[in-house]
């Protein structure tokens, strides 16, 4: 029978651990608390829209971005001449951007019996006119009953995705000081194109 081996106790000096891990544990939480205060602080406060030099929806820029969709777009009426049209001119020189624009989404909300509709417009890329530091391509419209393309848009209801149009879009500051944004919406060809690309070329060149 092998005899069972002496205990033998540690000769090791170093202090036990046990009471470092509550310390750590509380250095850590402390740490963690101040990279969250400091990341608070940081975080960027709300976008200011006339800080952002924006302007109010008023004037000619509420003619021009009225919140309309051309009838003749959607084959309701017959399209007129874009060469004598003199706001879609000035529309495209006025545009954050102008271009082909396709309704991706839509969603629509009903209160009190009347629908308010949101639409998401996809412009393509290359736009034909873009304002410098403008990079966005999507943007999001309100289409409520009051705005000039309700009865379009009701008539067609969910329909209108994925209908495409030469888009003029602009970004303006709310009375809340709130980035809104505003639109018109012409027929989706060649010549309504072509007057845009030319209106753009002259401001290049005046300028």
């Amino acid at each position: 029978m092998v005899a069972p081996k002496p205990h033998v106790r540690p000769t090791s000096k170093l202090p036990a651990l046990g009471p470092l891990f509550p310390c750590a544990t509380l250095l850590a939480g402390l740490l963690s608390v101040g990279t969250l205060a400091c990341s608070a602080d940081e975080a960027p406060g709300p976008v200011s829209a006339r800080a952002s030099g924006l302007p109010s929806w008023q004037g000619n820029d509420k003619d021009l971005f009225d919140d309309e969709i051309d009838p003749a777009a959607l084959g309701f009426t017959a399209a007129k001449n874009p060469r004598k049209d003199q706001a879609l001119w000035a529309r495209a020189q006025s545009s954050d951007v102008a271009g082909k624009v396709r309704v991706q989404t839509i969603t629509v909300d009903s209160r009190g019996g009347d629908a308010t509709y949101h639409l998401g417009l996809q412009f393509a890329e290359p736009a034909l006119a873009t304002k410098p530091g403008v990079v966005d391509r999507v943007f999001d419209v309100t289409i409520e009953p009051r705005d000039p393309a309700y009865g379009l848009v009701k008539a067609l209801d969910t329909g209108i995705q994925g209908k495409t149009f030469v888009g003029f879009v602009k970004r303006f500051a709310s009375a809340d000081d709130e980035v809104e944004v505003h639109f018109f919406l012409a027929p989706d060809s060649a010549e309504v194109a072509a007057v845009v690309q030319e209106a753009v070329a002259v401001q290049e060149v005046s300028k």
